[in-house]
């Protein structure tokens, strides 16, 4: 079974956007690359890179994002180490017991 907390579900959607409603404006933010950490002591790690605009850097915090193939989600991220004037880098972590460890 394929879930939100898997990162199988993320790679075929690297280079495009999920969208967030931030009150006056929206903002696109594509997905950059996924990291698999894989499974240490029975969880499930992996994190997805994203990047927005580099003219409005949003604050840590859980954003409901739009993507055409996945739907809706709230996902964390944080802007990252690598952000500049011209792009602004977010990185959202996950960990959640693997299957059978819970």
């Amino acid at each position: 079974m394929v879930t939100a907390q898997d990162p199988a579900i993320y790679r075929p959607h690297i280079g495009t956007d999920f969208t967030i409603d931030a009150g006056d404006s929206r903002i696109a933010l594509r997905l950059a690359g996924v990291v698999d950490d894989g499974t240490v002591t029975g969880m499930r790690q992996f994190s997805l890179l994203f990047h927005g605009p580099g003219d409005r850097v949003l604050a840590d915090g859980i954003y409901s994002m739009q993507h055409p193939a996945l739907g809706a989600l709230d996902i964390f991220i944080v802007p990252v180490a690598g952000t500049t004037a011209a792009r602004a880098i977010y990185q959202a972590c996950f960990s959640a017991p693997e299957a059978g460890h819970e």
